[in-house]
This record gives C-alpha cells, sequence and structure tokens, in this order.
C-alpha cells in the first residue's frame, strides 16, 4: 500500500504540529498536533502554515495522534511512504523523543522504516539541476498556477497527484522549467522576479535564488534551512509577486521583458 504524508513541524526543535496523509486509494489522515511548549511557535511558522495558535494549543497530544495514525495504517500489506524533501525524516526523529505510548511509537516507526522521498525522481524525470517545489510541478501538470496552503493533508494530496502523473508521463512536454534545467544558459530566461524597499531593487533569475537570499539575508543561524523550507519560501515569492503583495519588507512582482540585468 502506497501513502502519500507530509509534516508541518516548528521552526527550531523540528517538532511536528500537523500530519496530512492519502492512501492510493484516496483515504485521508489529518490532524493538528499539540506542541510541548507554547513558544515553539514563531510568528514565522503560524504566518506560513496558517495554523491558528489556539487551535494547536487545543489540539491532541502527539502520543494520541500517533496512536491514531497506527490504527487507521492498512497493515495487511506492505507500506511505502512517500514524502516531498528531506526534511520529514528529520522530524520524524525529533518528534520521535516525545512519544512515550507504545503504539504511537509504533506509528511513527512504520514511517520512518518505509520513508522515500520522491523528490530526488522528480528531479530526475524532468532532468532538472535543482530540486524543485511541489506546488510548480503541480502547477505544470494541472496547466495553470496553483497555490501551495502549506496545509500537510493539502500537500500530501498534492504528492500523490505528481506521482501518479509524473509516473504516467512517458514523454515531458516541452521544457516546462528552463531555469531548473540541465544545461539552461540563465541568460534567456525573460521572466525575472523583482524585490523592491524604497531605493533598493533586487532582481533574480529564478524563484530559487530569490529564496536563496531571503534565506541569507533574513533567517538567524538558528532557523531551519534545508529543501522543504527553501521549497516553502519560494511559494510565499511566488504568491507575493504574483499579486505584488509585500514579503519580508519588499514588494514582490514579476518582470517579463527581456534586457533586464539579475542581480542574483
Amino acid at each position: 500500500m502506497k501513502y502519500f504524508i507530509d509534516f508541518e513541524a516548528t521552526q527550531y526543535s523540528g517538532q511536528i504540529i500537523s500530519i496530512g496523509c492519502v492512501d492510493e486509494n484516496g483515504r485521508t489522515f489529518y490532524s493538528l498536533i499539540k506542541p510541548k511548549k507554547e513558544r515553539e511557535l514563531t510568528d514565522f511558522i503560524l504566518e506560513l502554515t496558517h495554523i491558528d495558535r489556539d487551535e494547536l494549543l487545543a489540539a491532541p497530544s502527539v502520543d494520541k495522534v500517533f496512536t491514531q495514525f497506527f490504527d487507521w495504517i492498512d497493515k495487511s500489506a506492505p507500506v511505502e511512504f512517500f514524502c516531498y524533501g528531506d526534511s520529514d525524516a528529520h522530524f520524524l526523529s525529533q518528534t520521535r523523543k516525545r512519544l512515550t505510548t507504545f503504539q504511537a511509537q509504533l506509528g511513527l516507526s512504520i514511517i520512518s522504516g518505509a520513508l522515500i522521498d520522491y523528490s530526488p525522481q522528480i528531479k530526475k524525470h524532468f532532468e532538472l539541476k535543482t530540486s524543485i517545489a511541489l506546488r510548480k510541478v503541480v502547477s505544470y501538470y494541472r496547466g495553470e498556477e496553483v497555490e501551495q496552503t502549506h496545509n500537510s493533508l493539502s500537500d500530501a494530496l498534492f504528492l500523490k497527484e505528481v506521482y501518479e502523473k509524473s509516473r504516467s508521463e512517458k514523454t515531458v512536454r516541452g521544457t516546462p522549467f528552463p531555469e531548473y534545467q540541465i544545461g539552461a544558459n540563465l541568460q534567456t530566461v525573460k521572466r525575472l522576479i523583482q524585490a523592491e524597499k524604497g531605493s533598493v531593487k533586487m532582481v533574480f533569475t529564478s524563484y530559487g535564488k530569490a529564496a536563496d537570499w531571503v534565506m541569507n539575508e533574513h533567517f538567524s543561524v538558528r532557523d531551519t534551512v534545508n529543501d522543504k523550507t527553501r521549497s516553502k519560501v519560494c511559494s510565499r515569492i511566488m504568491v507575493a509577486a504574483e499579486k505584488s503583495r509585500p514579503y519580508c519588507g519588499y514588494r514582490w512582482s514579476v518582470e517579463n521583458r527581456a534586457g533586464a540585468q539579475p542581480t542574483e
């Protein structure tokens, strides 16, 4: 049985605060998880995930949720748990330290023992030189831009969709992600991402480069910075640019004309 899973976690300690999962038949599991300490809930994570602080503080304990998850899993056949990015294994490892009941430990161990990161397969499928945000791949398959809300169940459903469509796609249509492509000449990319604040203007050739700059400039050394964090920052920049909204103190926009020189 194949499962597609995603977690949201605290910014510094990597404790899971939300789990979303869907199996190959479409059955779903979703729950918030009460954090051990309220101070683990940073404004950055609450804003990113759109999870209400009071709802989290009233959520069931981590033991109760993973016990319920253990009961939900179909244990009549071997299982595979697909995730997207390398941070989920870290979140499971950090959360394991909080578990006190045997069934909850079993639930988490079943996931850990069968966890498969599908992002390298997507990278190989599209012949990309770097990892790409899950939202962008979903947008490619749907033929329209979609917004990633960073809800763990929504992201799990996104992954299921990407898994199924990429497995059935024998030939990739054109070059859907030119800025990520192996051997791409970035000078030919006409879409530029701009960030402006007063007289300061930054220009980037991709959302990935913009995300790298945001994390370098605005994240503290204690922040968890990995592929999943980068993907989420990319998505926030994309939404801000498409709607000309502020993010991290800058107003973002997309420049579609040729000739502008990138800052990064």
